[in-house]
């Protein structure tokens, strides 16, 4: 055994049981980290699709005699994409289908309905997203309600635009 290299059983037990140590401290941060990487891309995602459903409303609107109408309406005419006329969920969020929605905060006062008007907003399925947003006539994207325990970001609260800063 003078010249014999290498390492002992008890050695490689004791290597295997520091990564094993070290594994089971970094796998709940990376799942949770996972997690809130999803929500925070699916909250991406519900405010450029409210924008784009802005956009799609008043594109709509200039060749209708300034007239709005509903998701289903929309996704017919091939102003928005087909994923927008079902009752299912995109990304997390699912949207107001009739654009019937009263937006908080908006300058607009009474009902936010078609033809004259519109409201959607994004509200979030369980645990995919911390927000309810909402827009309408006016394109700016505000927060509607808050999910579960969570709070508004520092400065704002329902009704406020999204992005804004004391």
């Amino acid at each position: 055994m003078k010249n014999e290299k290498g390492f002992s059983l008890v050695e490689l037990m004791i290597i295997v049981g520091i990564i094993g140590i070290i594994a089971a401290m970094a796998i709940p941060s990376l799942v949770t980290s996972r997690m809130a990487s999803r929500m925070a891309a699916n909250e991406a995602s519900a405010i450029q699709c409210l924008r784009t459903v802005g956009s799609a409303e008043l594109a709509f609107s200039a060749s209708h005699n300034q007239q709005y109408t509903n998701l289903t309406s929309l996704a017919a005419e091939a102003y928005l994409d087909s994923r927008f006329s079902s009752t299912g969920y995109i990304n997390g969020y699912t949207y107001t289908v009739d654009c019937d929605a009263t937006v908080l905060g908006a300058p607009i006062t009474g009902a936010l309905t078609p033809p004259s008007n519109f409201g959607v907003l994004a509200v979030p399925n369980t645990g995919l997203g911390r927000f309810t947003y909402g827009i309408s006539l006016d394109q700016v994207v505000r927060f509607e309600d808050v999910g579960g325990t969570g709070t508004y970001p520092p400065g704002s609260s329902a009704g406020s635009p999204i992005g804004k800063t004391t």
